[in-house]
């Protein structure tokens, strides 16, 4: 028998087992009679199978959710904030202050 641990480091031969116990699994569902299915689930080969299978599964949701949780490219590029030059500095703003209140009617 083949353990998780074994399928993991090899996944692609757990990819490839796991497909063909599908079919295999399906084939003695219907060939085997209840307790005759129940037999091979704990036969090497059927226990081999299921690992394979988990590990296999495992690895596709894995895959899937690394992918999810990656960052997605924006669409558009963000706002650039505005030149440093078009934002008046506090010297600035106070000296409009000042000159705004020379001017006003006394």
């Amino acid at each position: 028998m083949k353990t998780a641990t074994y399928y993991t480091q090899h996944l692609d031969e757990a990819k490839a087992v796991a497909s063909r116990c599908k079919l295999l699994d399906e084939q003695k569902q219907r060939t085997l009679n209840t307790g005759e299915y129940q037999e091979w689930q704990i036969s090497n080969e059927g226990v081999n199978c299921q690992t394979a299978l988990s590990v296999s599964e495992a690895a596709s949701l894995r895959e899937f959710v690394l992918k999810q949780s990656k960052p997605q490219a924006p669409a558009a590029a963000p706002k650039a904030a505005p030149p440093s030059s078009s934002v008046p500095t506090p010297q600035e703003r106070e000296q409009k202050i000042i000159s705004a209140q020379t001017l006003a009617p006394v």
